[in-house]
């Protein structure tokens, strides 16, 4: 059994505070024995609407606080996706690391991009922990079918999706809908498991977010969803035998009609 699971939070207002708050959560992670855990989106540094609060709160992953930060989880089991902003030379990414017993296996950046001031990030890859592929595939990219598609044709068992669904009160997301029809279709259309961490966000008269996590298993059915507003964590046993690495013909589909979608669209 692969145990993951998916944690639902307001981040705390500073670096040090979240780092307290997220060695909080890794150690119940370990003592509930879970081998996945994802972090919602802008987790590590926040998530904010302006470029210079972007830029004034990111990280390079050879900075020296990013490594003190993979040394001081190292003593932790459990395998970890987080969200945070990536800086390399000028440019920004919103970015989710994947990181093992203090271990940087790799970072995954959006391309989706929900502010102009971040780059989109090019390239998706799958990441192998503990004898599990997986991709991740940050926020908005989960709206789209090639992020999710492009991870489950290189072998994805398991979709990790960071999230921050902070949105205007008008916007459809700002109520909890009653199935989540882009999980859905990531899920069932690539065989994979869906793991989505989000943000909650009081209605602060602006903004608000409700909390949108949840876990879809292969057939797009859901599995588990968050309690509305507040803070929790979802939790799913997957027998390995689940866990389907021989994608079925949904994925690959028909390479002719691939074809007349490249006709119509170049």
């Amino acid at each position: 059994m692969i145990r993951v699971a998916a944690y639902q939070a307001m981040p705390a207002p500073t670096i040090e505070l979240r780092y307290e708050q997220i060695h909080t959560i890794l150690s119940n992670a370990d003592a509930l024995k879970i081998d996945f855990l994802c972090l919602p989106e802008g987790f590590l540094t926040g998530y904010y609407n302006e470029e210079a609060a972007t830029r004034e709160n990111s990280f390079h992953t050879q900075d020296a606080l990013f490594q003190q930060f993979l040394t001081s989880i190292r003593p932790y089991r459990v395998t970890i996706i987080i969200g945070f902003n990536e800086r390399e030379g000028d440019d920004l990414f919103d970015s989710a690391a994947i990181i093992e017993s203090g271990v940087l296996l790799g970072v995954q950046r959006k391309h989706y991009r929900y502010h102009d001031f971040c780059n989109a990030g090019m390239v998706f890859t799958t990441f192998i922990s503990k004898g599990m592929c997986f991709g991740v595939v940050v926020c908005l990219d989960s709206n789209y079918f090639e992020p999710s598609r492009l991870c489950a044709l290189q072998g994805a068992t398991v979709l990790f999706v960071p999230a921050c669904n902070k949105v205007p009160l008008q916007h459809p997301l700002a109520q909890r809908p009653s199935y989540y029809s882009h999980f859905v279709a990531r899920a069932h259309e690539n065989s994979c498991w869906l793991v989505a961490a989000d943000w909650i966000w009081p209605n602060d008269g602006i903004l608000v977010c409700p909390g949108h996590s949840a876990i879809y298993n292969s057939d797009g059915q859901e599995v588990i969803r968050s309690k509305q507003g507040i803070e929790d964590m979802l939790i799913v046993k997957i027998p390995r035998e689940q866990l389907l690495s021989k994608k079925k013909k949904r994925v690959s589909g028909s390479h002719y009609l691939l074809g007349k979608i490249n006709e119509i669209i170049f």
